[in-house]
């Protein structure tokens, strides 16, 4: 009998695939004939990109009064709310197929500064199958590009780490 080295089934290919970044995402599967992504939703939040003078001021921060001192309340700038907001939405979404047991397993590929406020926002089904996140914005990339863009995204994305 001839000693065999162990080899390891191969991985089942990512069901889905979340390409984000503030203003917008979309969620792609894979086919299971052929293994290609498909846009299966898109989600758009106009507000993140709205300016300043378009989103209409902020009310100053509001001055609270003791014998000790004069407290400001922390300012949060507009644009990280709607920022955050988006992130909630998507991550409900994602939240929610998770429960129904939509997907297998799912890969993060988002801007820099939204991936962050995305993983923040995940619910415990979602991050149990999370099974990579990257710091791209692949947003506008479309046919063969995207193939390829995600493929090496996740070539080179970090392993998800379940959160305690």
């Amino acid at each position: 009998m001839t000693d065999r080295p162990h080899v390891a089934p191969p991985l089942p290919p990512l069901d889905w695939v979340l390409v984000a970044n503030a203003a917008r995402a979309r969620c792609f599967v894979r086919d299971q004939q052929n293994n290609a992504l498909k846009e299966l939703c898109s989600f758009v939040h106009p507000a993140s990109r709205l300016k300043a003078s378009e989103r209409g001021k902020d009310r100053g921060g509001q001055v609270r009064k003791s014998q000790a001192s004069t407290q400001f309340a922390p300012h949060t700038d507009p644009r990280d709310k709607e920022h955050a907001a988006f992130a909630r939405e998507l991550a409900g979404y994602l939240e929610e197929a998770a429960r129904a047991n939509r997907y297998p397993g799912v890969a993060l590929i988002a801007s820099k500064s939204f991936l962050g406020d995305l993983r923040e926002h995940l619910g415990d089904a979602t991050r149990h199958l999370l099974t990579a996140s990257a710091p791209l914005d692949l947003t506008t990339c479309e046919g063969s590009d995207l193939e390829h863009r995600v493929a090496q995204a996740l070539r080179d994305a970090r392993p998800a780490t379940p959160s305690t």
